[in-house]
């Protein structure tokens, strides 16, 4: 329970940095006011991401661990020329494993994977300014960007998880503003047909909602088809029907979710794990996903984008039998900037608890030796089991919570 002990107490250490930057926002944002966006986004990576890199990875000498092994595992191997789905699994898109190969030919060692997370993460939040712009001040953003740095949910996750998952939110937001600087459809269409093979499957889901919104819907769909069956070509006669190997992980059973959570009150009776409960996890997310971005249709595509992306995200991490609560980190950045109203406390302070809960009870739970409760005694047989459940009970009723400030509920849409 060692690493569980350590993501406790960094995450209650960076919950209370972040009541520091709460408590002191007037005089911070006084002092971020003439200050160059971009360069302070530098330094905040250079601080929040560089330095935890370097104290964990080299003065603590501690080795990477959880998803980074895996990562190596694809990365090192695509690094060397082996063909994804063929001579390695892989439950990422075909060009995920590649990608990382490019950074592992720098610097071959599996902290290079963590050091490419930081990287990914970087640009998210400095594309993420450039959506954000016209809509908040300098000041505003970079102060918001302070609190991103440090919460629990991006710094850990990145550093300690090196998860991936921020860089879906990065290339929708890079597709739009490519579309933005050359008024080209198909440009946007290209960068989030590559997005979808960059990164995991779950990233065709904010298609749906995108292309109902689309005004050039043939062109937007010919560009995607065409990369779509390029790629096909390519990989069929390689690997013949393994490139569905990413489709598996929507059977993997995880924590928490409202499936998890009710399972044992109904004593075991509802079917976990049955493929039916992964295409109606499939229908609630996308469908009240399309209904906000249809509801925001006529709203600005920054303020569309991220209570859209929030509403669909944050749905699928609690109605998806295979999601856990490290997917925070995929919709941690519209929900900082735009869903949350840093006025109110209770948002705030739920926000808080909400980043300590999804950053421990994933590790919590894996040590545990991934229970699946059957009955109501299942859940009160341990102390260990009683807290287990507890978290996961908090943290499908906040995600629920945040789905509502950010969707179909919400009557404050407005940045």
């Amino acid at each position: 329970m060692n690493l569980v002990l350590i993501k406790s107490l960094l995450s209650v250490l960076l919950v209370l940095t972040a009541g520091v930057i709460l408590w002191k926002k007037e005089y911070l944002t006084q002092r971020l006011k003439d200050q160059r966006v971009t360069r302070m986004l530098a330094l905040g990576w250079l601080l929040f991401r560089v330095v935890p890199f370097l104290l964990v990875y080299v003065a603590a000498g501690f080795a990477p661990t959880s998803d980074v092994n895996g990562f190596w595992d694809e990365g090192s191997k695509a690094s060397m020329g082996q063909v994804v789905y063929r001579d390695f699994w892989s439950p990422y898109s075909p060009f995920f494993a590649y990608f990382l190969g490019i950074w592992l030919k720098i610097w071959y060692d599996p902290r290079m994977i963590v050091l490419t997370m930081t990287v990914m993460d970087a640009l998210a939040l400095w594309a993420t300014w450039h959506l954000y712009r016209s809509r908040m001040s300098a000041a505003d953003f970079l102060y918001k960007a302070l609190l991103y740095y440090v919460l629990p949910g991006s710094l850990i996750l990145c550093v300690v998880g090196a998860q991936e998952d921020v860089w879906m939110w990065l290339l929708v937001v890079a597709a739009y503003l490519f579309r933005q600087r050359t008024g080209r459809v198909e440009v946007y269409a290209a960068i989030l047909a590559i997005g979808l093979l960059l990164t995991k499957a779950i990233f065709i889901l904010i298609l749906v909602p995108l292309f109902f919104l689309e005004k050039e819907k043939i062109r937007f769909t010919v560009i995607m088809v065409a990369i779509g069956a390029l790629t096909l070509a390519i990989l069929y006669p390689l690997v013949g029907m393994e490139f569905m190997q990413p489709l598996d992980e929507a059977d993997t059973l995880r924590a928490p979710n409202l499936l998890s959570v009710l399972n044992p009150l109904f004593f075991n009776s509802i079917g976990v794990g049955q493929k039916f409960w992964n295409w109606a996890g499939l229908v609630v997310s996308v469908g009240l996903g399309s209904w906000t971005a249809w509801r925001l249709r006529t709203a600005d595509f920054s303020e569309m984008i991220s209570r859209t992306w929030v509403t669909l995200y944050a749905t699928m991490m609690v109605v998806q039998q295979s999601a856990y609560s490290n997917y925070i980190f995929l919709f941690l950045i519209p929900l900082l900037f735009v869903v949350i109203d840093w006025r109110n406390r209770t948002q705030v302070g739920l926000l808080l608890v909400f980043n300590i809960l999804c950053v421990v009870h994933p590790s919590y739970w894996w040590r545990l030796g991934m229970p699946k409760y059957l009955t109501p005694a299942d859940i009160v047989a341990s102390g260990a089991a009683i807290l287990d459940y507890l978290m996961q009970v908090a943290i499908v009723a906040l995600t629920i919570y945040f789905v509502r400030l950010a969707g179909i509920f919400s009557k404050n849409q407005h940045i």
